[in-house]
């Protein structure tokens, strides 16, 4: 049995490297590496990097890493069907990995000895005064406008062709455990929709680290990175907003995981996230199921519908920055 630890990194494909640093850069990532042919970004934590994109003409997801636990991890995944043999990580920090497919052909990653780095300065979280509870006394709240810093790499969602096949690779193989499933109908049908988080037994986790919902094709819909407070990703919005980048979705809060999102469309056609406030779980929290229709997909925020949403990502779209022009006519 694999013992995951968290999601580790993503990297994807670009044809523009420098237009993509401005994005990442404006998104709260930091440019903490950078080859001809690659481009390293990390968050405010201890890994060396959480995003890797890699200089390609056609844009395209390249992996989804997870941290294992330790060396016999790798031993053990290196046994699996389809599996590479354990190899060297040519990456800042060193480790080794091996690597996966799940059974839509997407290359999976088990990742283990990369040495962390020293964690980049982070404000602390905001103190709150509820209506009923009164936490700050005498101080003020002033949060500077800037980009949202990204502290880590939360979750990736996926469109899959084959439900069926996708939910029980990474619940038998990488041993995750259901937390939502969305049904149409009878709840015992394939779902179409379902949040899996990790097996860490009674530790807390994320509600989800990998998402994956129907679709026509194999796809990437998004991959999430958690920044600081409410604050902080308002705030990260209208920086985003005043730099001229695409928005597609938030602020607003999801109903299945409860995170407050804001996702944004990357030069290359993806879609990322920036999330705070998420559900935590453990291995003996319930598995809960809800009927598909809109209100499942959120709490509140700009209206939005699952097609829309669910058909929101292209990888084969280039999106330019707005021109000035355009955002003088969005402020009006």
């Amino acid at each position: 049995m694999l013992h995951i630890k968290d999601i580790n990194h993503v990297v994807y494909r670009h044809a523009d490297l420098d237009l993509l640093e401005r994005f990442l850069l404006d998104f709260g990532l930091t440019v903490c590496h950078r080859s001809k042919h690659r481009l390293y970004l990390r968050g405010t934590g201890p890994l060396p990097y959480v995003y890797i994109a890699e200089r390609a003409d056609t844009p395209a997801l390249g992996a989804i890493a997870f941290a294992v636990e330790s060396f016999a991890d790798l031993q053990f995944a290196e046994r699996l069907p389809g599996a590479s043999s354990i190899q060297a990580l040519e990456h800042p920090g060193g480790g080794h990995f091996v690597a996966l497919q799940d059974p839509c052909g997407r290359r999976i990653e088990l990742v283990q000895g990369i040495e962390p780095v020293q964690a980049l300065t982070q404000r602390s979280a905001l103190v709150l005064n509820s209506a009923v509870e009164k936490r700050r006394f005498g101080d003020v709240q002033r949060p500077g406008k800037g980009p949202a810093q990204v502290m880590r790499l939360g979750h990736v969602a996926i469109g899959v062709a084959d439900m069926p096949s996708m939910i029980a690779w990474y619940r038998n193989v990488l041993g995750m455990l259901p937390s939502d499933l969305i049904v149409e109908g009878d709840e015992q049908g394939c779902p179409s929709a379902a949040f899996l988080r990790l097996n860490r037994g009674s530790q807390w986790t994320d509600h989800h680290t990998i998402a994956l919902f129907q679709a026509s094709r194999d796809v990437v819909h998004h991959a999430s990175f958690e920044v600081q407070d409410f604050d902080a990703q308002c705030l990260g919005h209208e920086w985003m907003d005043e730099q001229g980048w695409t928005p597609f979705w938030g602020v607003g809060r999801h109903v299945l995981g409860s995170q407050i999102f804001d996702y944004w469309r990357a030069p290359s056609g993806n879609l990322i996230e920036h999330f705070t406030d998420g559900d935590l779980f453990n291995h003996a929290s319930p598995m809960n199921c809800t009927q598909a229709c809109d209100s499942s997909l959120y709490q509140w925020g700009p209206p939005m519908s699952v097609e829309y949403f669910l058909g929101g990502s292209d990888e084969s779209e280039t999106v330019a920055p707005r021109s000035l022009a355009e955002r003088q006519r969005r402020s009006r």
